[in-house]
């Protein structure tokens, strides 16, 4: 009876510890999800693994003759060696891929030998723009000593067979095997030998992992801050099964000095699934928080704060706003810039040959185009870009004048009396002067990025001299536009007139010929040149009042109605009619057709962006899922589009201010990255991006102010809204342009603005209502009137 008792006691003692032993694995491991969880991601169990990388482009050889066969049944590369030898392959183009997630995978290949025996090395090399070693920045002997590769290889661990076989390398036998190799920034899978002559084939190479795609701290906040007035919200995201917080999670805003808390509420939820980051997505809303400071926030269950970050008045934004206002200083071409402006990073000016430079068609004819703007990283300059920049920036200053004063930004013309963005901008319509044909009043396309003597005008050949059309069509706009705003800054009067007078010249280009005419091969190429046109000719009109230029856009504006049911776009390169159209809109006599049918087709176009960025936008970004090369440019040129045509309308409101504030929010870090995009701006923020110049000054970040084009999936990520690779050879997410800081300048001011009367309208004849009036004493009144109160919600002019 006894050893019975002690039997069942012993039983339940054990069943008591298999039961505490699997509490302990439950809590320890991630539950797995019921099939009916809501929170259970499409795609199974490896939803978040990262992908295979299949490596099929060849790059070249050397000591070889290489070549596409099928061999034995499979479709392989041939590779017969004749020397010292090495086979090169391309991971992402001629850019770089971090493979260093990959960590715990492998390099997997097929192989076979022409007589067995045959053995060599394999790995990759990469390439990194100032490598530190030990502190230190580490440098080669070539033309660009700044930027050096390294190779890291492992041996082959069997010799090839006349069968094929498959090898399978751990990548951390690569990465080790080489101390200052940097797997993050790869470009080349290398095969390599020093034995001859042999041949063998490979076949199907590929990158393979268990590990998962990263998942970033979990708080999500926008690290410059939030204005006191208005929306403001963390985003909270993670894996489904890593992330506890639910929706009703409690959430804490705290004081950073002292961690007491200030607010406190339930996060809600955003989305079960996002697609683009494969996580779900939680709000902590805590727009009741109205008093400045510096604050942290903490969600129960969630070990680490947020990043630290202010609420303050529109001041919060004024260093931000400086800084991406003097990126165009910082993008001076051919210019010295002295330490007095620039601080650390000046320098001496490059290409100063295009002070002189030779046509492409004709070398031995030069012609001066020195000056402007660097286009991006590289060192080229073209035309339709600075027009684009040069439009949003005018807006910029037009609808927020009191946000651009002089003395502001600390450039060479500061304290000449003239606001220094006008001053910065003129800086680039100089320039597209300079590109304008004496002979025909046409616009050359762009002044190649190549070093001499590979560098031109480029504008085709003796026998097929091409001044394109669609190059003329934005230059005619961008300074026509520079002259309604500049006729009336005391200090440019008279070069205003050169500008529209420049501005007529190329529209009569345009005239002479109908037809389009391209531009020769190269960057920001265009197969039509009919928005460009559009636009030229409405904001002619507006320049001038002349009846030719508002007919042609009473006979051509029924051509874009499509541009008004696009949710995730506004306007850029090649795209301005819809700016053509709020230029017209601010016309003397605009017809009233046009009026009635653009009125309609903003408010269907409108609704269809404040719903998109509101309602539909997980992260609040424009451009939805859609990641894509420059999606950056356009989160902050949406915003910019919807302000200025709301303003116009007198329909600017809350929702307009909202659809801006959330696109700033993700560009700052409320991101599936938290990552602030904006160099020098954001706790962890982008540092350096692709730039011939900063990427070769042995700084340790670039100037402040610097926004790259942000996530774009080519095919190699998981997740399209984490495609970003901070690397300094990534030309597809992490480079600059003049067009991705234009409307980002727009949007910071008009987040930085307080209570400041809108944008000054030009009309001779308005219906007006809700307190909307007719001002004659604006400084810049052309005798047409101003339409004023388009900042109480309700007025209109029509």
């Amino acid at each position: 009876m006894n050893t019975r008792k002690k039997s069942l006691r012993f039983i339940k003692q054990i069943i008591s510890l298999c039961m505490s032993v699997s509490l302990l694995l439950m809590c320890a491991l991630p539950a797995a999800a019921a099939d009916d969880d809501p929170y259970l991601p499409p795609g199974g169990a490896e939803w978040n693994k990262l992908k295979e990388l299949v490596i099929n482009d060849f790059a070249y050889g050397s000591g070889n003759t290489v070549t596409d066969e099928t061999y034995q049944g499979k479709v392989a590369k041939k590779i017969a060696n004749n020397d010292s030898w090495g086979a090169n392959y391309t991971l992402n183009g001629w850019q770089t891929l971090d493979i260093s997630p990959y960590e715990n995978g492998t390099l997997e290949f097929d192989a076979i030998g022409a007589v067995g025996g045959e053995t060599f090395s394999v790995g990759f090399v990469d390439v990194v723009p100032e490598r530190l070693v030990n502190g230190e920045f580490y440098k080669d002997n070539d033309t660009t000593p700044h930027q050096t590769s390294e190779e890291a290889l492992a041996s082959l661990p069997q010799s090839l067979t006349t069968e094929w076989k498959h090898y399978s390398i751990p990548l951390k036998n690569i990465f080790n095997a080489n101390s200052i190799f940097h797997s993050s920034s790869v470009q080349m899978l290398r095969f390599k030998g020093s034995t001859f002559p042999t041949t063998f084939w490979l076949s199907n190479i590929v990158i393979k992992s268990p590990d998962k795609a990263a998942s970033y701290a979990p708080i999500k906040v926008n690290q410059v801050g939030y204005p006191l007035i208005g929306e403001k919200y963390a985003m909270v995201s993670g894996y489904y099964n890593e992330l506890t917080a639910m929706p009703g999670t409690p959430f804490q805003v705290k004081n950073a000095s002292d961690m007491s808390i200030a607010y406190s509420g339930a996060l809600s939820l955003v989305t079960a699934y996002d697609v683009s980051s494969g996580e779900k997505v939680l709000k902590a809303d805590f727009s009741g928080l109205t008093k400045s400071g510096k604050y942290v926030l903490t969600v129960d269950g969630v070990a680490q704060p947020s990043i630290a970050f202010q609420i303050g008045d529109g001041s919060i934004y004024s260093t931000l706003l400086k800084d991406v206002q003097k990126f165009f200083y910082f993008q001076r071409a051919n210019e010295d810039l002295l330490a007095k402006h620039a601080g650390i990073f000046a320098r001496t000016g490059d290409h100063k040959e295009d002070y002189n430079l030779p046509f492409q068609s004709n070398p031995t004819i030069t012609k001066d185009v020195g000056g402007g703007w660097w286009d991006a990283g590289d060192l080229g300059k073209y035309v339709t870009v600075g027009a684009t920049a040069v439009s949003d920036l005018l807006w910029a200053y037009e609808s927020f004048p009191s946000q651009f004063q002089d003395h502001s930004l600390n450039i060479p013309e500061s304290g000449n009396g003239i606001p220094d963005l006008l001053d910065e901008i003129k800086v680039e319509t100089d320039f597209i002067l300079k590109m304008q044909d004496e002979a025909t009043g046409g616009f050359y396309a762009f002044v190649i990025r190549d070093k001499q003597p590979n560098r031109f005008i480029m504008d085709g050949t003796a026998s097929n001299r091409l001044i394109p059309t669609f190059h003329t069509g934005a230059a005619v706009g961008a300074l026509a536009h520079a002259y309604i705003v500049m006729k009336n800054v005391p200090g440019l009067t008279g070069y205003a007139e050169t500008l529209k007078a420049a501005a007529i010249r190329g529209w009569n280009y345009l005239v002479q010929h109908p037809e389009f005419i391209p531009q020769p091969d190269g960057p920001y190429n265009s197969s039509s040149d009919v928005n460009d046109r559009f636009y030229a000719a409405a904001t002619l009109y507006r320049a001038t009042g002349e009846q030719v230029y508002s007919n042609y856009v009473v006979a051509n504006y029924l051509n874009f109605a499509s541009a008004f049911e696009e949710e995730t776009f506004s306007h850029n390169i090649g795209s301005l009619h819809r700016i053509g159209f709020y230029h017209y809109m601010m016309g003397g006599q605009p017809n009233a057709a046009v009026k009635t049918w653009f009125t309609d087709k903003f408010i269907q176009w409108r609704n269809l962006i404040i719903n998109a960025n509101l309602n539909k936008a997980v992260w609040r970004n424009a451009t939805l899922n859609d990641f894509y090369w420059g999606a950056n440019s356009n989160a902050a040129g949406v915003p910019v589009g919807l302000a200025i045509g709301s303003r116009i309308l007198g329909l600017d409101n809350e929702d307009v201010r909202k659809v801006a504030a959330g696109n700033l929010n993700y560009l700052l870090g409320i991101n599936p990255l938290q990552m602030s995009y904006i160099t020098g701006h954001g706790e962890r923020r982008v540092t350096k991006t692709i730039h011939e110049i900063y990427s070769a000054d042995y700084l340790l970040e670039m100037p402040s102010g610097y926004m790259p084009g942000g996530p774009n999936n080519n095919g190699r990520y998981t997740f399209s809204g984490k495609a970003y690779n901070g690397s300094g050879i990534d030309w597809e997410t992490n480079e600059q342009a003049l067009n991705y800081n234009s409307p980002l300048t727009y949007l910071v001011a008009l987040l930085s603005q307080s209570n400041e009367a809108t944008i000054q309208l030009e009309a001779e004849q308005a219906g007006l209502s809700g307190g909307v009036q007719v001002n004659t004493n604006h400084p810049g009144y052309t005798g047409s009137g101003f339409l004023d109160g388009f900042w109480n919600f309700g007025g209109t002019a029509t």
